[in-house]
């Protein structure tokens, strides 16, 4: 309960730093009245911060009810674990819908090649590796993009910006566990705001609890800040809004306060979106004990989506509510009468 009361903290810190009301807003007993059904005591802060981004909805959804019921229920915690080992996302979602594994290592073991089987040379798979650049990251237990690093091809060797030198001794020393793994060459319309890190749409899938039916209720585009190796907001980078219909950018990009600037390429389709809203719900379709799911997929080169990513538990809501998208959309009702049969 500490972190949701955190978080209910940060809201009305935050609506103090940004000069708006931090009383009673409109539509309020409408979103009392909705999540009092789940739990008795309703967090105000939250829905008086992200009413001023989303409108007075009751859609949206207190920070504690979200996690300790809604998530719980959706996306049970005791399956967790397998699902969310970046070393598995190929297995489960395709390997050709997933940048290319060079490396990995599980729970300590030695270095592993491609298809899983220990390899003995890795410096040979190193020296061979036919990319330009490589992402190292951990494979479990982070988020924010902590310790990922980009190596780039220097004659016969990987090398990060920061002078790292990739090597089996700096994998050993790394982790425990890690992924190895091709650097996505991203489509040039990705590329434009920030050509340095792997930038990356947003997509929030809800599979109904009802019919097993996939349905994309939240997408954003999301590119890194200057000279990032990493998209995400916290690490500098902005967000914003696409029209889950048609794929359109919206007007304005959002920093991770919150904080509105207008988006230089407003009115654009993102490339392959079709493409991507169906990759999406393959995920979901793929992943049978959970139905809530943030899947991060970048646009290659040649306009094919790749998931670099999913993730099924600790659910970020804010930046959904910021480009003015809830989590349910026009399903929050499905999911509140499924958590009351729970």
């Amino acid at each position: 309960m500490t972190d949701y009361m955190l978080f209910s903290s940060y809201c009305y810190r935050a609506l103090r730093r940004s000069g708006l009301p931090t009383g009673r807003a409109e539509g309020e007993g409408e979103y009392h009245r909705r999540w009092k059904r789940l739990f008795p005591l309703v967090d105000p802060y939250i829905y008086r911060l992200f009413v001023n981004y989303c409108g007075p909805t009751p859609d949206i959804i207190p920070e504690d009810i979200l996690h300790r019921i809604i998530e719980e229920r959706l996306n049970p915690r005791r399956y967790w674990d397998v699902y969310e080992d970046k070393t598995m996302f190929p297995h489960f979602v395709g390997t050709e819908n997933t940048p290319v594994s060079v490396l990995a290592r599980i729970n300590g073991s030695i270095v592993l090649g491609h298809d899983f089987t220990p390899v003995k040379e890795p410096q040979r798979i190193l020296h061979e590796c036919p990319y330009n650049a490589l992402i190292l990251k951990p494979s479990v237990d982070t988020s924010c993009g902590y310790k990922v690093m980009k190596f780039f091809r220097i004659g016969d060797h990987y090398q990060a910006s920061s002078g790292v030198r990739l090597s089996p001794e700096f994998l050993q020393q790394y982790g425990r566990d890690w992924i190895l793994q091709e650097a996505v060459e991203q489509h040039p319309f990705t590329a434009r705001n920030c050509n340095t890190a792997t930038n990356t749409i947003r997509i929030v899938v809800y599979r109904s609890v009802v019919d097993e039916a996939p349905h994309v209720t939240s997408a954003y585009f999301r590119f890194g800040g200057r000279d990032a190796v990493v998209d995400n907001a916290h690490a500098g980078g902005r967000y914003v809004a696409l029209d889950i219909e048609s794929g359109r950018l919206a007007k304005s990009m959002f920093d991770e306060y919150g904080n509105r600037y207008p988006f230089p390429d407003a009115d654009c389709i993102m490339p392959s979106w079709n493409r991507a809203v169906e990759l999406s719900h393959h995920v979901a379709r793929s992943i049978p004990h959970h139905h809530l799911f943030a899947i991060d997929m970048a646009i290659d080169k040649n306009g094919k989506p790749v998931v670099v990513e999913y993730n099924i538990g600790g659910f970020s809501s804010h930046a959904g509510y910021h480009v003015g998208q809830t989590v349910f959309g026009p399903y929050t009702d499905e999911v509140i009468d499924f958590c009351l049969k729970r």
